[in-house]
């Protein structure tokens, strides 16, 4: 036990990822098909056209909707399972006392399919060293919020969504922003969140004006340059023939931001419009009020609510707690309020919500319901294991209204905390 209880976070580490490890072989989702045959598609046909031709199988879209970099992990991923299948061949050939049956199942689909989990159980791990970093008191607990949260294990590691990679990435980016001052790697890493999944683009009405209030305009405008050319450059190997400062914004609106979500004001997720819409396949393009777009609407609203959030970090103090609670309402809102969003974004709040609550221990309780929250919201939409009574019960239009009200209640609550705590701020300094 003493040896244990000294290196006690290598050993809460390892459990995590002991947890995660047994979960990717037992199941995967449709997305993760995706995944596959995009991967299997960059090495087969090559990057040319990838973006603009039909996928060789088509499960959730017809065409690569994720941007750059995601597309070179899953390749990286694919490129594995035969390494590893010829590593454990010469194994079996050499070493008696390895099991022979076993390179069947490195040959089957299941076996990538959990290979392609590894990424986002290691943004989960990461994500978790990082909160460990920023954490001075009840570092192991904070840790282990992140380490054994169901909806973490359940979304990377069950499921086999990314959702973590781009969180850590605009975590890390965060960090080495607010903490040591370092533009230019802050500012890439921030990019590199972006060209994984465009959900990090929630964060980044915080984040660009935490930067400017660092370091002035003049050097966020040169960071900005920097970071286009990284985001340009990630699209080099899809450019042949096209023009290289236009081809990757192109690509980024119309074949990733515009394609990114099924086109319903809601896809599952226990947000505002489920008030609305229930969860009818009503298209967010579809007139709502006075003719405007259900859409329209959920950017005039979140983008309120960020130019709220955002004009109090800049006329505040740079406080960690204030921070890292701007960035999770920014999340927040983004999951209620915007259409097309996806239940499983319902993550994307929670990091950030557990490190603004170290120092107001009243914030845990929303960073538990809302994790709680999560999890019923991913369990609803992707039932694995199916348990009947409560998937009925998850499927009732009062248990989904229910949930839907707390998240939005949550949402009130942490909206008038981040407003009170920075009026009493303000007057302590005046």
């Amino acid at each position: 036990m003493g040896f244990i209880k000294k290196h006690l976070l290598f050993f809460l580490f390892l459990l995590g990822f002991l947890i995660r490890f047994s979960l990717i072989f037992v199941n995967y989702s449709w997305d993760v098909n995706n995944h596959m045959v995009w991967a299997k598609d960059f090495l087969v046909r090559g990057p040319q056209n990838f973006y603009e031709t039909q996928s060789s199988n088509v499960f959730a879209s017809a065409t690569p909707n994720y941007p750059p970099l995601a597309i070179f992990i899953f390749v990286v991923m694919r490129f594995l399972q035969p390494l590893i299948h010829n590593l454990y061949w010469w194994l079996n050939l050499h070493v008696q006392l390895v099991p022979s049956n076993v390179i069947f199942f490195l040959e089957k689909t299941e076996f990538l399919a959990g290979l392609m989990k590894i990424p986002g159980v290691v943004a989960d791990l990461g994500i978790a060293y990082l909160v460990f970093l920023l954490t001075k008191k009840g570092k192991f607990i904070a840790v282990s919020l992140i380490l054994f949260n169901p909806v973490f294990i359940y979304n990377s590691s069950l499921w086999g969504q990314i959702d973590s990679i781009p969180v850590f990435f605009v975590l890390f980016s965060v960090y080495l922003l607010f903490y040591f001052k370092k533009a230019v790697l802050s500012a890439v890493l921030f990019t590199l969140a972006l060209l994984i999944k465009p959900t990090a683009l929630v964060f980044l009405p915080v984040y660009a004006v935490l930067f400017i209030k660092i370091f002035g305009l003049k050097k966020s405008i040169i960071n900005l340059f920097v970071a286009n050319i990284v985001f340009c450059l990630a699209f080099l190997p899809f450019i042949k023939g096209r023009n290289i400062f236009l081809y990757p914004y192109t690509v980024y609106s119309k074949g990733v931001l515009a394609a990114q979500s099924l086109p319903y004001v809601t896809n599952g997720a226990f947000n505002f419009w489920v008030f609305v819409t229930g969860l009818k396949g009503i298209k967010d393009t579809a007139p709502f009020l006075l003719g405007i777009s259900y859409r329209l609407f959920g950017y005039v609203i979140v983008g309120l609510i960020n130019l709220f959030v955002v004009f109090r970090i800049f006329k505040s103090k740079n406080k960690k707690e204030t921070l890292f609670t701007a960035l999770s309402i920014s999340a927040l809102t983004a999951f209620l309020f915007l259409t097309k969003i996806h239940e499983r974004y319902s993550l994307l709040p929670l990091s950030f919500l557990l490190l603004a609550s170290l120092k107001k221990p009243k914030l845990i309780g929303l960073f538990i319901i809302i994790s709680i929250t999560s999890l019923f919201n991913h369990y609803r939409s992707w039932s694995v294991p199916a348990i009947m009574p409560i998937i009925n019960l998850f499927n009732s239009m009062f248990f989904i209204f229910s949930i839907s009200l707390i998240n939005l209640l949550i949402f009130f609550y942490l909206m008038r905390y981040f407003f009170c705590n920075l009026t009493k701020l303000k007057n302590l300094i005046n």
